[in-house]
């Protein structure tokens, strides 16, 4: 079961790992990347980032699908980590599950403007943000599992491009 997905463009990393880990108690992490699992090196990567007793799984979004469709994974708390809005769309059309999507970690580049602390979006990833709450999956923007969540709607309210 799926108990939180996030997009964060780094993947895995300490604060992923571990404050969300506390918060949540997840026993696997799923991360739908189809550029970090056709590498070796970034799997490997992810892998010492991955807090010990936890499963870790880094697959193409396709290959994520077929795996959280795995009715093994039924009595799994799992974490669903994607890099962006667009593989978070394209997962979230592959599979039944309708978990809360957490918008954390999106670095500025120069297509993407100020949307909250650490997360910085470009007209693509609203349009795609936006594709997923019309799939009824609600939407929190926060960083850390202590941070209150903020509304999606209300902060894209504010953005100009």
């Amino acid at each position: 079961m799926i108990i939180k997905m996030r997009i964060d463009d780094r993947l895995l990393h300490g604060q992923v790992a571990y404050s969300w880990k506390s918060a949540l108690t997840f026993d696997a992490i799923v991360i739908a990347n189809d550029s970090a699992a056709n590498s070796d090196i970034r799997k490997t990567a992810l892998k010492l980032s991955c807090p010990d007793g936890v499963h870790l799984a880094v697959r193409t979004i396709e290959e994520a699908a077929k795996l959280l469709k795995n009715p093994k994974l039924d009595d799994m708390k799992v974490f669903v980590i994607c890099a962006n809005p667009k593989d978070a769309y394209l997962l979230l059309n592959l599979i039944d599950e309708r978990p809360v999507l957490n918008l954390g970690g999106m670095q500025k580049t120069e297509d993407k403007v100020y949307f909250s602390p650490a997360v910085f979006v470009s007209k693509e990833d609203i349009e795609y943000l936006d594709k997923i709450l019309q799939l009824n999956v609600k939407i929190e923007v926060r960083q850390v599992p202590s941070e209150s969540a903020k509304d999606y709607v209300q902060l894209k309210n504010k953005i100009k491009f």
